[in-house]
């Protein structure tokens, strides 16, 4: 047997929005990139990438030491990509990582879903070189 944990799919985190006291983090991209969570019901395993770029003169958005849905950018409740997950810190622009993504979280998505772009594909080479999708496209086509 082969088994193996193969991809990832990263999403910004675009907004943090408090309701009845329950903390959203609003990504770009969600279940029409990445179905799993939502057709299997469960919470999708993540890490956060801070990072500490931002460029506006309004404070920067965050929540600490809570529990966040975190959720896509379509507008329906079934967006959503891990329920009461426990952060120590996540911020507007932050990057979530969504583990073990490979397979068929792409392939079972509704990628078209109210005409939102497709996510990016980049591609690592054995010898660690990186290739994108365009990229990648092109030189199965030689």
């Amino acid at each position: 047997m082969l088994v193996a944990d193969h991809g990832y799919y990263a999403a910004e985190v675009t907004d943090i929005k408090t309701s009845h006291g329950q903390h959203f983090a609003v990504l770009r991209g969600g279940t029409h990139h990445n179905r799993l969570p939502a057709s299997w019901g469960h919470n999708h395993p993540f890490h956060i990438m801070s990072t500490d770029r931002w460029g506006h003169s309004f404070a920067r958005p965050e929540v600490r030491d809570n529990k966040v849905h975190v959720v896509g950018e379509l507008c329906t409740p079934k967006d959503r990509m891990h329920s009461d997950a426990e952060v120590e810190r996540l911020r507007v622009g932050d990057i979530i990582v969504f583990e073990k993504s490979g397979a068929y979280c792409w392939t079972i998505s509704h990628h078209d879903f109210l005409g939102h772009p497709h996510p990016a594909f980049h591609y690592l080479t054995e010898d660690d070189n990186h290739v994108n999708s365009d990229e990648a496209c092109q030189s199965t086509r030689r």
